[in-house]
């Protein structure tokens, strides 16, 4: 049966396009009546679109860097034009292979001028006009109108795309959390382009937005890449609080190291391996020892190399009374976890705290053991207070758990009702 994808939705950065072009050619149909020349549309056009940018600062960027270029361009589009006449040059291939070695004062001058990123600009303006232009009867005007053309592209450009309805966010002392898996990604651990623009602009804006999350530091910065995250982050589901910002644990809970070793003993008697996640001066090392499985050896060859997870065999273990370990996972058959999760439950009862969830390896699950006070209610206590926020709105996606229950899937519908929330500056249930 063939599953038809999901058409994704027509978002604003594509309508506010389509309304930039729109009032280029009102602007142009405007200047037909004036008694100077009128330019060209497309020009406005192109330059309108070359703006229209998720964010106001790479807007302002791509602005700036469109109009240094068409300056640089149109100069020497025009001198060069002055020279062909001065010249009287007649012959197109003469022309032609004269513009040809300007390109590379063209391109030399956005590098003195430190415009190097608007070279390209620079050459297409620069060619538009001596390839086009060079035989016109009056070809200054064209210049001009070229510059005139791009200013008004740009305006428009930045104006729509910066253009916001004033709205009141009154909610500016409640913490919102949220989170990861089926809440803000969906099932491919996948965080959407318009879920990250809108999660950034909201927290330009001031919303007091963070993490909680069963994941590690480093699982969380790959899902949300492109997430500008300003608080710290509950992970490891409560064992500890990850400032993002300054690369460092702000709280965490241990696990006591006699009920450490005898759970990793129950976890060797069961002919199994386990990684070790253990802290050493705010650093998380991840010791491990024989690798029993196929998705243990993909696991590993997959992250040892990540700047975020620092992986040691167990050899080079302290293993002393110094040591500091949060927690133990376990990456195993479905069978094998189920009898494992038993057989701890029973030696240590309420001493651990036991998660399990699905893997991204087929017919293989984690096995996590943390402290008995790792506890995300908690934790979201501490990082109330370590805000400054007043209460707390919780997204998640198990039902009567979280003040917002997510059973959508999650994903963008999470962020747009998260705005809507914030917007409104009360919590509708």
């Amino acid at each position: 049966m063939v599953t038809l994808k999901k058409l994704p939705p027509i978002g604003a950065r594509i309508i506010k396009s389509a309304l930039a072009v729109m009032l280029c050619m009102a602007v142009y149909f405007i200047r037909t009546l004036l008694p100077v020349a009128n330019g060209i549309p497309f020009y406005s056009a192109l330059a309108a679109l070359w703006c229209m940018q998720p964010y106001a600062d790479k807007t302002k960027n791509n602005a700036w860097q469109r109009l240094s270029g068409t300056i640089i361009g149109a100069v020497f589009g025009l001198a060069f034009l002055i020279a062909v006449k001065c010249l009287d040059l007649r012959e197109p291939t003469l022309v032609y292979l004269s513009a040809s070695v300007l390109i590379v004062p063209v391109i030399y001058s956005t590098v003195v001028l430190d415009k190097r990123t608007a070279s390209f600009f620079s050459c297409v303006v620069f060619l538009s006009i001596a390839l086009t232009h060079s035989f016109d009867e009056d070809p200054y005007i064209f210049v001009f109108n070229r510059v005139i053309d791009t200013f008004i592209g740009i305006l428009i450009g930045v104006a729509v795309n910066d253009f916001r309805l004033p709205i009141r966010y009154p909610d500016s002392r409640t913490l919102y959390i949220s989170g990861i898996d089926d809440v803000l990604v969906s099932s491919d651990s996948h965080t959407a382009s318009f879920s990250k623009v809108e999660l950034n602009r909201l927290i330009k804006n001031g919303i007091k937005f963070t993490i909680s999350t069963v994941r590690t530091p480093a699982e969380l910065i790959s899902i949300m890449k492109g997430v500008e995250l300003e608080l710290p982050v509950i992970v490891m589901d409560g064992a500890a609080i990850y400032d993002i910002k300054e690369k460092q644990y702000i709280e965490t809970v241990f696990l006591p190291q006699e009920i450490c070793a005898k759970a990793e003993r129950i976890i060797a008697e069961s002919g199994l391996h386990c990684f070790v996640n253990t802290m050493y001066d705010s650093t998380l090392l991840i010791f491990y020892s024989e690798l029993k499985n196929s998705a243990e050896k993909d696991l590993f060859e997959t992250h040892r190399h990540s700047p975020f997870r620092n992986y040691i065999r167990s050899s080079y273990r302290h293993n002393d009374g110094s040591e500091k370990v949060l927690y133990l996972t376990v990456l195993a058959e479905d069978a094998d976890i189920s009898g494992l999760e038993e057989r701890l439950r029973e030696k240590l009862g309420d001493t651990v705290k036991i998660t399990v969830s699905p893997s991204e390896y087929s017919g293989f699950s984690y096995l996590k053991v943390f402290s008995n006070k790792a506890s995300k209610q908690e934790m979201i206590k501490k990082l109330k207070e370590y805000v400054g926020a007043d209460k707390t709105v919780t997204f998640g996606s198990i039902e009567g758990e979280y003040d917002v229950y997510v059973g959508d899937g999650g994903g963008n519908a999470t962020v747009k009702r998260l705005k809507r929330i914030h917007r409104s500056g009360f919590l509708n249930r």
